[in-house]
């Protein structure tokens, strides 16, 4: 029960005691009063009585005694009117039975009253002749009783409807603020942190607005200190200082997972460039004018190598950088060496280089058998080999590499080809609490794209489908798949699906999402969608509007691949997600690395603080979940708990 139904049942209660209770007290009164009229009547009728009747009783004139009788008891106010001799016998008598017209027969018995008996001497002279004794007619007074009775009721509960509007006005004034607070309190557990501008006037209640206000600034102040904290371990851990990309540990981290992960399937090329005149910059103009050499040209290799959506660009060294690009065939190889060229010899013509011979590039394709040390040993030959040659050139090793790559115009039409035939198929791999590895939060759903190989896992065609602009396609496709597989089992779920940054930016693919989940309401609070953070937080307000219409359906929201890039944490605040998975690199290196023992215990706070799970992605291994239970994370997911199995 509301606080302002119990305070108006409380109003209205009181208000009903003391209405009741003066209605109680006027009616005894009029009661009393009536009484006392009945008895001071039947008196006063009896002596006018036996005052009229004295020269008739003398004389013995009996027919003027009944008639005088008659007169009186016709008029209605009385039941008896007997006139008695002194020898005892009647000499007149009128009885009329007591009528209670118009007044209910419960009220009668509620409220008896007496009918008294007045009496009198009828004498004549000195000489008592005899007796009379005049009874009242209660019928009157009980009436006189009902409509004073039913009239102060009447005003009384025109009073208490007047005074229960009122009060019930008053309470809603006075408990605006407390609503204000109540929905302020709900929106500090919905992740929000509102603070009321407009206090009350009651100062009990401004106390109460007060205190809410400053624990919504200071649980919105530790949240922002634990964002920042999470922010500062990262940046001290994996980010390089001057250049502001990643660093070589990220680099060997990041390189080691995609080596070993079995959903990214890397093909691709790793990449090191290496600057020629750093340590000549450095001695010559100081080492402010090296910084922004290295921050210039970090800036450079990354637009170039932007279209090619790269898993990582790192400076590795004091004047080498890798990259790790999901390219494959000679052409992509081609026209990414010679974007790294064109951006190494834009930095001579725009003053920061001192000569034009600015660097040289090497390039490895990722072989079937290659570990790190291989593949960055075939890719420093590679650059060796461009240093023989001229400025600004690149190199390609390609080892032992069997398998022609495929071009973009073969992968144009593996995907849709396997779109229009359906041929994608759909597996799913559970994610399980640390502790309790039959404890299922859900499945994620993983994509295997047929080809004369094998099945290809998502991480093998996806890349090429964002860069192709299929993506969309394909997430309607696994949407649509999802949607009839979640309708025919009804007893099965959570899914999670997986959404691709193009998928986010297409306004069109959202407004079909929101609709086919419309068309399915009774199969959508089963199912949730992961987007990969670095793509996501590229678009804050489309992110927020996505969190929003799926929570409006009851579908959760997730971040994957979570801590990939070095977005500032501040975003999570608002939407609201239903957990975040954290990027497979960090949880590789989890047993035996500090820092990302750090960074993802700080991670876990800010989850937590925003209502949100957090669970470890790319578990392999027991070590790995041995290092994810003691850090309490939510949940585990890898092929060490459980291989996808088709759906």
């Amino acid at each position: 029960m509301t606080l302002l139904r119990q305070l108006l049942i409380a109003i209205l209660a009181l208000l009903s005691v003391v209405l009741v209770g003066s209605l109680a007290i006027g009616v005894a009164h009029t009661r009393s009063y009536l009484n006392a009229q009945l008895r001071s009547h039947a008196q006063d009728a009896a002596t006018s009585l036996g005052l009229s009747l004295s020269s008739s009783a003398a004389q013995g004139d009996q027919a003027t005694i009944e008639a005088m009788v008659d007169a009186l008891s016709d008029s209605g106010y009385y039941r008896t009117v007997k006139v008695v001799d002194t020898a005892g016998r009647t000499l007149a008598q009128r009885e009329q039975a007591a009528r209670f017209d118009d007044v209910p027969a419960w009220f009668v018995r509620l409220l008896p009253l007496h009918a008294p008996r007045g009496e009198a001497l009828l004498m004549s002279g000195w000489r008592r002749l005899g007796t009379i004794t005049v009874t009242s007619n209660p019928g009157y007074a009980y009436l006189e009783l009902w409509r004073t009775a039913r009239d102060s009721a009447g005003l009384f509960a025109l009073i208490a409807a007047v005074a229960a509007g009122l009060a019930a006005l008053g309470v809603h004034v006075l408990l605006r603020p407390l609503r204000a607070t109540e929905a302020q309190a709900a929106a500090i557990a919905n992740r929000e942190f509102p603070v009321q501008k407009r206090l009350p006037r009651t100062r009990e209640l401004r106390r109460v607005v007060e205190a809410m206000n400053h624990m919504s600034r200071k649980v919105r102040q530790m949240l922002d200190e634990q964002i920042a904290l999470g922010e500062r371990l990262r940046e001290q851990a994996f980010r390089d200082p001057v250049t502001g990309v990643g660093n070589r540990a990220l680099f060997e981290r990041d390189l080691a997972h995609l080596l070993e992960s079995h959903e990214a399937h890397f093909e691709g090329l790793l990449v090191l460039v290496q600057l020629r005149h750093l340590r000549h910059v450095n001695e010559t103009h100081g080492y402010a004018a090296g910084d922004e050499l290295l921050r210039k040209a970090a800036s450079a290799l990354g637009d170039a190598a932007g279209a090619f959506r790269p898993h990582c660009l790192a400076r590795l060294t004091g004047a080498d950088f890798g990259l790790l690009v999901p390219a494959s065939d000679d052409d992509e190889v081609t026209s990414l060496g010679a974007a790294l060229g064109e951006a190494l010899a834009r930095l001579y013509e725009s003053g920061v280089a001192p000569d034009a011979d600015v660097g040289h590039i090497g390039m490895a394709r990722r072989a079937p058998a290659d570990t790190a040390a291989t593949l960055l040993s075939r890719a420093d030959a590679a650059l060796r080999a461009a240093q023989a040659t001229s400025g600004n050139t690149w190199q390609l090793a390609r080892g032992d590499v069997t398998r022609p790559a495929r071009p973009a115009s073969a992968w144009r039409a593996l995907i849709t080809d396997a779109l229009a035939s359906d041929r994608i198929e759909l597996y799913a791999q559970p994610v399980l609490r640390p502790h309790d590895h039959t404890a299922v939060l859900h499945h994620e759903v993983l994509l295997r794209l047929p080809t004369d190989e094998g099945l290809l896992p998502a991480g093998g065609f996806m890349p090429m489908a964002e860069r192709l602009g299929l993506a969309p396609a394909v997430d309607r496709a696994v949407i649509s798949a999802v949607l009839a597989w979640l309708a025919l089992s009804p007893g099965s779920g959570p899914l999670a699906v997986n959404l691709s940054p193009g998928s986010l930016a297409d306004p069109q693919f959202l407004a079909w999402l929101l609709a086919q989940l419309d068309q399915h309401a009774p199969v959508a609070p089963r199912l949730a969608f992961e987007l990969p953070e670095y793509g996501a937080s590229s678009d804050t307000p489309a992110l927020r509007a996505l969190a929003g219409g799926l929570a409006a359906r009851g579908c959760g929201l997730g971040l994957d691949h979570f801590g990939r890039g070095f977005n500032p944490l501040g975003y999570l605040a608002g939407l609201k997600l239903a957990y975040i998975k954290v990027d497979g690199r960090y949880i590789q290196a989890l047993a035996g690395e500090p820092d990302s023992r750090h960074f993802i215990g700080t991670l876990r706070e800010i989850a937590h603080g925003l209502d949100c799970l957090i669970i470890a992605e790319g578990v392999e291994n027991a070590a790995q979940l041995a290092a994810v239970a003691e850090l309490r994370l939510d949940g585990a997911q890898g092929y060490h708990l459980a291989t996808p199995q088709p759906l």
